[in-house]
């Protein structure tokens, strides 16, 4: 039987690869230049999901928590610098792709699917990190936090993707891990599968309501 879905769209961080060892080594690297404490692996995770700037906001807010010690602006712009210096040097040092997402994207693009990345991820780093797992070139497109105007939960990328590749919403499916994957999915009339292992701020996905849940990317080849 013909599937519904056309193209199929994927979060990065989270969905495709567990990149929390090398986010948290980066925040800690750019802390500990400031004087701050490292943070745990697993308050890192909490703060992943909305972009680079976003992440190293909470990262700040909860280092002067720690410290009561502020960081005026000209700081707090070095201290973003120094983070994007330290992830660009630490992309794929400890990072994996989750278990089945290697060959659960080559037999899905083997059966004519259009795949895409659309991640809230710096755009400079999507391709290096996708190139170092060699599963770039399964995708037909990749955005990233600065390739449009809105990013995640905004419909816009998936808009864009039907958009470019001639595609209805109701044709796309969407794959992430959080909240924001699945509003964006929903927000352009797309359904989505909700992962349970990524970055979800403690959540659990089920609560976002994604047509599907499934603990293994596997999985997704038995719904197309």
């Amino acid at each position: 039987m013909a599937s519904q879905f056309k193209l199929i769209g994927f979060d990065l961080d989270g969905t495709l690869v567990n990149s929390l060892p090398d986010l948290a080594l980066s925040v800690n690297s750019a802390l500990a230049e400031f004087n701050f404490p490292p943070a745990e692996e697993s308050l890192v995770l909490t703060w992943i999901g909305n972009g680079a700037d976003v992440l190293i906001s909470r990262a700040l807010d909860w280092a002067t928590q720690q410290t009561g010690k502020p960081l005026d602006e000209q700081q707090i712009q070095q201290l973003k610098l120094r983070f994007n210096f330290y992830y660009g040097e630490n992309l794929c040092n400890v990072s994996r792709l989750y278990p089945n997402v290697k060959t659960t994207l080559e037999q899905l693009k083997a059966r004519g699917f259009v795949l895409a990345v659309v991640t809230n991820k710096p755009t400079k780093h999507v391709q290096p990190v996708l190139k170092a797992f060699a599963i770039d070139h399964l995708f037909s497109e990749t955005l990233g936090g600065q390739s449009l105007p809105a990013i995640k939960p905004h419909p816009a990328p998936l808009y864009y993707l039907c958009g470019k590749f001639g595609f209805y919403p109701h044709q796309m499916l969407f794959v992430g891990d959080s909240r924001n994957d699945i509003l964006a999915a929903h927000n352009a009339g797309c359904a989505a599968v909700g992962l349970t292992y990524g970055y979800n701020y403690n959540i659990p996905i089920a609560e976002s309501h994604p047509e599907w849940v499934f603990d293994d990317f596997a999985d997704i080849l038995k719904i197309v």
